[in-house]
Protein backbone atom coordinates (compact mmCIF):
# COMPACT_ATOMS: atom_id res chain seq x y z
CA UNK A 1 0.00 0.00 0.00
CA UNK A 2 1.43 3.61 -1.11
CA UNK A 3 1.99 5.90 1.92
CA UNK A 4 2.51 10.05 1.54
CA UNK A 5 4.83 11.25 4.33
CA UNK A 6 3.73 13.45 6.86
CA UNK A 7 6.28 15.86 6.16
CA UNK A 8 5.32 15.62 2.75
CA UNK A 9 1.63 16.20 2.65
CA UNK A 10 2.32 19.06 6.03
CA UNK A 11 4.63 21.06 3.43
CA UNK A 12 1.79 20.31 0.59
CA UNK A 13 -0.88 21.92 2.69
CA UNK A 14 1.06 24.80 3.85
CA UNK A 15 2.01 25.64 -0.20
CA UNK A 16 -1.18 25.37 -0.81
CA UNK A 17 -2.74 27.61 1.41
CA UNK A 18 0.10 30.22 1.25
CA UNK A 19 -0.33 30.32 -2.49
CA UNK A 20 -3.89 30.43 -2.67
CA UNK A 21 -3.23 33.38 0.06
CA UNK A 22 -0.93 35.31 -2.10
CA UNK A 23 -3.16 34.49 -5.49
CA UNK A 24 -6.00 36.65 -3.71
CA UNK A 25 -3.47 39.13 -2.29
CA UNK A 26 -2.65 40.31 -5.86
CA UNK A 27 -5.55 39.69 -7.45
CA UNK A 28 -7.08 42.13 -4.62
CA UNK A 29 -9.92 39.33 -4.31
CA UNK A 30 -10.76 36.10 -1.55
CA UNK A 31 -7.99 33.32 -2.81
CA UNK A 32 -11.49 31.76 -2.76
CA UNK A 33 -13.03 33.23 -5.31
CA UNK A 34 -10.30 32.32 -7.76
CA UNK A 35 -10.55 29.93 -11.00
CA UNK A 36 -8.18 26.75 -11.02
CA UNK A 37 -6.99 26.51 -7.51
CA UNK A 38 -7.98 22.92 -7.35
CA UNK A 39 -6.68 20.54 -4.27
CA UNK A 40 -6.44 17.62 -7.38
CA UNK A 41 -3.06 16.14 -5.98
CA UNK A 42 -1.86 12.38 -5.31
CA UNK A 43 -0.63 13.20 -2.14
CA UNK A 44 -4.05 14.78 -1.29
CA UNK A 45 -5.60 12.25 -2.42
CA UNK A 46 -7.73 10.37 0.59
CA UNK A 47 -7.18 6.21 -0.36
CA UNK A 48 -3.26 6.84 0.66
CA UNK A 49 -2.56 6.25 4.68
CA UNK A 50 0.08 9.21 6.15
CA UNK A 51 2.90 7.54 7.30
CA UNK A 52 3.55 9.79 10.73
CA UNK A 53 7.31 9.10 10.67
CA UNK A 54 8.87 9.48 14.16
CA UNK A 55 5.40 11.38 15.99
CA UNK A 56 2.83 9.22 17.71
CA UNK A 57 -0.30 9.71 15.57
CA UNK A 58 -2.37 11.50 17.77
CA UNK A 59 0.41 14.58 17.81
CA UNK A 60 0.74 14.12 14.16
CA UNK A 61 -3.37 14.88 13.31
CA UNK A 62 -2.88 17.78 15.52
CA UNK A 63 -0.17 19.03 13.15
CA UNK A 64 -1.95 18.09 9.99
CA UNK A 65 -5.35 19.24 11.20
CA UNK A 66 -4.34 22.71 11.90
CA UNK A 67 -2.11 22.73 8.59
CA UNK A 68 -5.48 21.45 6.82
CA UNK A 69 -7.54 24.58 8.65
CA UNK A 70 -5.32 26.68 7.06
CA UNK A 71 -5.61 25.22 3.57
CA UNK A 72 -9.52 24.68 3.65
CA UNK A 73 -10.06 28.40 4.61
CA UNK A 74 -8.11 29.76 2.19
CA UNK A 75 -9.86 27.29 -0.71
CA UNK A 76 -12.50 27.91 -3.05
CA UNK A 77 -15.38 26.39 -1.27
CA UNK A 78 -16.37 23.35 -3.35
CA UNK A 79 -12.61 22.43 -3.33
CA UNK A 80 -12.50 22.82 0.74
CA UNK A 81 -16.21 20.67 0.76
CA UNK A 82 -14.57 18.25 -1.51
CA UNK A 83 -11.02 18.25 0.44
CA UNK A 84 -12.69 18.08 4.09
CA UNK A 85 -15.34 15.24 2.51
CA UNK A 86 -13.01 12.95 0.98
CA UNK A 87 -10.86 12.62 3.87
CA UNK A 88 -13.43 12.21 6.56
CA UNK A 89 -14.15 9.11 4.29
CA UNK A 90 -10.84 7.64 4.00
CA UNK A 91 -10.05 4.10 5.46
CA UNK A 92 -6.55 6.47 7.15
CA UNK A 93 -7.93 6.76 10.56
CA UNK A 94 -4.77 9.49 10.68
CA UNK A 95 -6.62 11.74 7.33
CA UNK A 96 -10.43 11.37 9.55
CA UNK A 97 -8.60 12.51 12.99
CA UNK A 98 -7.11 15.73 10.98
CA UNK A 99 -10.08 16.56 9.53
CA UNK A 100 -11.53 16.73 12.69
CA UNK A 101 -8.75 18.43 14.49
CA UNK A 102 -9.02 21.03 11.79
CA UNK A 103 -12.75 21.43 12.11
CA UNK A 104 -11.78 22.51 15.74
CA UNK A 105 -10.78 26.12 13.99
CA UNK A 106 -13.33 28.01 13.33
CA UNK A 107 -13.56 29.06 9.06
CA UNK A 108 -16.36 28.76 7.29
CA UNK A 109 -16.86 25.39 5.34
CA UNK A 110 -19.84 24.45 3.19
CA UNK A 111 -20.98 21.11 5.05
CA UNK A 112 -19.10 21.19 8.13
CA UNK A 113 -22.37 19.85 9.90
CA UNK A 114 -22.56 16.73 7.67
CA UNK A 115 -18.50 16.43 8.18
CA UNK A 116 -18.72 16.10 12.17
CA UNK A 117 -21.63 14.60 12.17
CA UNK A 118 -19.88 11.61 10.10
CA UNK A 119 -16.56 11.98 12.17
CA UNK A 120 -18.90 11.86 15.92
CA UNK A 121 -20.11 8.30 14.84
CA UNK A 122 -16.49 6.88 13.85
CA UNK A 123 -15.35 3.85 15.61
CA UNK A 124 -12.45 5.51 16.82
CA UNK A 125 -13.14 7.09 19.95
CA UNK A 126 -10.16 9.98 19.29
CA UNK A 127 -12.24 11.08 16.23
CA UNK A 128 -15.28 11.10 18.15
CA UNK A 129 -13.61 13.01 20.60
CA UNK A 130 -12.26 15.58 18.44
CA UNK A 131 -15.99 15.98 16.51
CA UNK A 132 -17.23 16.54 19.78
CA UNK A 133 -14.34 19.52 20.00
CA UNK A 134 -15.16 20.70 16.75
CA UNK A 135 -19.86 20.64 17.37
CA UNK A 136 -18.72 22.72 20.15
CA UNK A 137 -16.43 25.09 18.66
CA UNK A 138 -18.87 25.64 15.28
CA UNK A 139 -22.11 25.62 17.36
CA UNK A 140 -22.86 28.77 16.63
CA UNK A 141 -23.09 28.73 12.64
CA UNK A 142 -24.58 25.06 13.58
CA UNK A 143 -22.07 22.87 13.97
CA UNK A 144 -23.79 20.45 16.12
CA UNK A 145 -27.08 18.75 14.96
CA UNK A 146 -27.51 16.56 18.02
CA UNK A 147 -23.76 15.93 18.31
CA UNK A 148 -23.12 16.72 21.67
CA UNK A 149 -26.32 15.26 23.24
CA UNK A 150 -25.46 11.80 21.53
CA UNK A 151 -21.70 12.19 21.86
CA UNK A 152 -22.94 12.56 26.29
CA UNK A 153 -23.84 9.35 25.77
CA UNK A 154 -20.77 7.47 24.26
CA UNK A 155 -19.43 3.91 25.53
CA UNK A 156 -15.93 5.94 26.32
CA UNK A 157 -15.61 7.49 28.83
CA UNK A 158 -13.13 10.57 27.70
CA UNK A 159 -15.20 10.80 24.50
CA UNK A 160 -17.97 11.67 27.33
CA UNK A 161 -16.01 13.62 29.37
CA UNK A 162 -15.05 16.00 26.50
CA UNK A 163 -18.62 15.88 25.43
CA UNK A 164 -20.24 17.28 28.35
CA UNK A 165 -17.89 19.59 29.73
CA UNK A 166 -18.71 21.24 25.43
CA UNK A 167 -22.71 20.85 26.48
CA UNK A 168 -21.61 22.41 29.72
CA UNK A 169 -20.36 25.06 28.64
Amino acid sequence: MSKVSLRRLLSKLTALALSTSAVGVAAAQPARDEPGLDVEDSELDASLAIDPGPLDAQDAAAALGRSLAMALSQLRPLSATHLAATWCLSDDALRRLAVAHALEWTFSLVGDALVIDHLSRDDDPAIRAASARAAWARRVTGGDPGVLARLSRDPDPRVRAVAASARSS
